[in-house]
């Protein structure tokens, strides 16, 4: 369901601007932390000859390799950056 947020402004052309100007630059931080994260991910690939996908099938059997616990992470720390970035996106297609 989606919801309302409401701020009490003095000039809601400033306020507006701020807010815009704002959610772009912290998109733009996460776009690049995505891009890192997706580098780290596909060395991690490339070092072990293994996709993402069937890593986090296999990571529970694996023990735990400093390797494996840093490129899980990774995996997650791109989940949750990419679930960021939609949602700033959806606030930014509502600012125009």
């Amino acid at each position: 369901m989606p919801a309302i947020i409401e701020l009490k402004v003095k000039d809601m052309t400033k306020a507006y601007s701020t807010l815009h100007s704002a959610l772009q630059m912290e998109y733009k931080l996460f776009v690049m932390s995505i891009g890192r994260t997706k580098q780290n991910i596909l060395q991690f690939e490339g070092k072990y000859n293994l996709s993402s996908q069937i890593f986090l099938k296999e990571y529970p059997k694996m023990g735990d390799d400093p390797d494996f616990i840093d490129w899980y992470g990774e995996i997650r720390i791109l989940d949750a950056l990419s679930i960021e970035v939609a949602q700033i996106t959806e606030m930014l297609e509502q600012c125009r």
